[in-house]
C-alpha cells in the first residue's frame, strides 16, 4: 500500500483543494440545469464564472465537516468540455444519450494532522488521484441514469471507481426552478480502499491502530439537487447527498462512522 508524506505544505494544499473543490459545483451545476439546457436544444457553448460553497462531512475519526468557500470555472464546446473537476470529450451527444471520454481529478484527501485523535495524526496523508474513464448519461421522460467509470493513471493507489445514479425532475423541463431526488451506488475496487482507509504494518507501529487492508465497497447513497434560475444566464443551483459506507470502509480503524453527508450551493453567471 502506497502512502503519501507531508512534504507539500499546508497553504499550497488548501489553495489546490479550494480550486478542485470548487470544480463540485461547475459538475453539479451542470447536472442540475440539463432538464432547462434540454429546453433550448442542449448545453449554451462558452464560459461560466461562479462562486460556490462546498461543505463535507467525511468519517474519518476525529475530524469535523469541512467548509470551504470558492470561485469557479467552466467551458462548453461543441467537442470538448470543462466542468471544473472533469476535461472531456463528447464521443456520443444527442436529447436521449451522452457519452464522454474524461479525465477527472477525484478530491478525496485525508489530512491526519486535521484530526484531533493522537493515533489518527500520526498516520500518512492521503492525496488527491487524477482518473481516467467514461461517462455514460441516459435521459428520458422518467428522468435520468448517470454512470460513470474511472481507473487512476495519478499512480496514487491505481484503483477503480463506479458510480451509478438515477435522478427524477419534479416538473417539466423548461421551468425557471428544479427540483431532483437521486438515488444510487458508488462501488470502489480494494485498492482505492487500501489507499484511502488502510492501515499498513509501519503506520500500525507508529500510531498503535490495528493493521487494516480492507476491500472493494458498495455505498449507496441518496440526494437532491435543484437549481433556480434568475435569468438565462444567472443561475444559483444546490445539491445534498448522503451515503452509507460499506463495511470494508466502516470496519477501518480509520473511521468513526457509516455514515458521510455532503452540501453544494453555487450561484454562477454563463457568458
Amino acid at each position: 500500500m502506497r502512502h503519501d508524506g507531508n512534504g507539500i505544505k499546508r497553504a499550497k494544499s488548501l489553495g489546490l483543494a479550494a480550486f478542485l473543490l470548487g470544480g463540485l459545483s461547475v459538475s453539479m451545476a451542470a447536472t442540475a440545469q440539463e432538464s432547462e439546457e434540454q429546453r433550448v436544444g442542449g448545453r449554451p457553448l462558452g464560459f461560466s464564472l461562479g462562486f460556490g460553497v462546498i461543505s463535507s462531512n467525511p468519517s474519518y475519526v476525529g475530524m469535523d465537516a469541512d467548509v470551504i468557500a470558492v470561485p469557479f470555472i467552466g467551458y462548453e464546446g461543441e467537442n470538448y468540455y470543462f466542468r471544473g473537476l472533469t476535461f472531456g470529450r463528447h464521443l456520443i451527444q444527442s436529447r436521449t444519450h451522452e457519452l464522454s471520454a474524461v479525465l477527472a481529478i477525484e478530491p478525496f484527501r485525508f489530512k491526519p494532522k486535521e484530526s484531533d485523535n493522537q493515533q489518527i495524526q500520526q498516520l500518512d496523508r492521503r492525496k488527491f488521484s487524477l482518473g481516467a474513464g467514461i461517462n455514460y448519461r441516459f435521459n428520458s421522460r422518467y428522468g435520468s441514469i448517470a454512470t460513470s467509470l474511472s481507473t487512476d493513471v495519478s499512480g496514487r493507489h491505481d484503483g477503480q471507481r463506479l458510480r451509478v445514479r438515477y435522478s427524477f425532475p419534479l416538473n417539466q423541463p423548461g421551468q425557471a426552478w428544479q427540483l431532483s431526488p437521486e438515488i444510487g451506488v458508488t462501488v470502489v475496487s480494494k485498492d482505492y480502499v487500501r489507499y484511502y482507509f488502510g492501515v499498513d504494518a509501519a503506520e500500525s507501529a507508529v500510531s498503535g491502530l490495528p493493521e487494516y487492508s480492507g476491500d472493494h465497497a458498495i455505498n449507496p447513497e441518496i440526494g437532491i439537487g435543484g437549481y433556480y434560475m434568475f435569468s438565462e444566464r444567472l443561475s444559483v443551483t444546490g445539491n445534498i447527498s448522503f451515503s452509507r459506507s460499506d463495511s470494508a470502509i466502516a470496519n477501518s480503524p480509520m473511521v468513526s462512522s457509516r455514515s458521510a453527508r455532503s452540501i453544494i450551493l453555487a450561484l454562477s453567471y454563463r457568458f
